[in-house]
């Protein structure tokens, strides 16, 4: 298969946690994290954000990386939580005053983007939240990012957006964090352009079977990206693909092999101590390993396993499967 496999800019260079602020590796400016994830053999996209790595100060210098290093742009997202602004929301800030701000940012990001045609452009709620019981009309806060995303799609007719949804961090609880609240809002909105962006680490976090989620998000086929990680189903950890959820992940990817998915894989990762490039690389080849993985399972009656709710038969083909290796290369 043609695997498709895109790169944050935002961990290539050096990332900082609670108690090591500025990180445990130099510092990195974006065009050198551009050519860095050029040299990663399989990459072909990156993913990044506007104003903060992307803007009219270095646009230029980005279009020239990009033609020099064949990349393309593949998710370009507003940074609509690093402002101490949207402490209390961006999209669903009680102030309209700073719901137009969010607004106007995500629209001129959307209007940056158009050069490049990303394959999506990514809403995250972040800020969108709350901490506290009685802190927030909730029936009010979701009208809001209602409102903001359907004049956002309704803007930019010819670009695809997907909500990404995760349930807490920064904030305690972060609005439309589970994939059945992210499916009633998209299915409200009803646009075309309105899809999901399911990230495997914020759906292991609030214990939602992934194959499940992406069941019911292809159901509407609002599936327009994926996110690529794991974690230890606590916090978004963000660390090598397949290493911890091995199963589900591997489920994951039998359903998005049976479904033909031939869209972009995003690596969304957070390697504070490691190489990011190789952390990276052992994430291109787990996914290798996953659908070559897919390929030998539906080579079995899979039907029959599922009609008859058979774990003893699925065990042994499992097991079976891995006895003999796999040449995933």
């Amino acid at each position: 298969m043609n695997l498709k496999i895109s790169v944050g800019i935002w961990y290539m260079g050096s990332v900082g946690d609670r108690f090591v602020k500025d990180g445990y590796r130099s510092q990195k400016n974006i065009i050198e994290r551009i050519k860095l994830i050029s040299e990663i053999e399989g990459v072909g996209g990156i993913e990044l954000h506007y104003p903060t790595e992307i803007n009219e100060d270095n646009i230029d210098d980005i279009r020239k990386t990009l033609n020099e290093t064949g990349l393309e742009i593949v998710q370009l997202c507003p940074h609509l939580w690093v402002n101490p602004e949207w402490k209390y929301g961006a999209f669903s800030n009680p102030d309209p005053k700073i719901r137009k701000e969010a607004l106007k940012l995500a629209k001129h990001t959307a209007d940056i983007g158009r050069e490049f045609e990303p394959e999506v452009m990514v809403y995250w709620p972040a800020q969108d939240g709350y901490d506290y019981f009685f802190q927030v009309n909730y029936g009010k806060r979701i009208g809001h990012i209602v409102d903001c995303m359907a004049e956002l799609c309704s803007y930019a007719k010819y670009q695809k957006f997907a909500i990404e949804y995760k349930a807490f961090e920064p904030r305690a609880h972060i609005f439309l964090g589970r994939v059945g609240e992210v499916m009633t809002i998209i299915n409200e909105i009803g646009l075309d352009n309105l899809g999901v962006n399911i990230d495997i680490g914020h759906a292991l976090i609030v214990k939602e079977t992934i194959s499940e989620s992406l069941a019911l998000i292809n159901r509407y086929d609002k599936l327009f990206h994926t996110h690529w990680n794991d974690n230890h189903t606590v916090f978004d950890d963000d660390i090598i693909v397949g290493t911890v959820n091995f199963w589900q992940t591997l489920e994951f990817t039998y359903w998005l092999y049976k479904t033909n998915y031939e869209k972009w894989h995003g690596l969304d990762l957070f390697p504070y101590r490691e190489d990011p490039s190789s952390i990276v690389r052992e994430s291109i080849d787990n996914i290798k390993f996953f659908y070559k993985m897919a390929e030998l399972i539906d080579k079995n009656n899979m039907e029959e396993i599922f009609y008859n709710s058979d774990p003893v038969k699925m065990s042994k083909i499992l097991r079976e499967i891995m006895r003999e290796g796999i040449d995933y290369k």
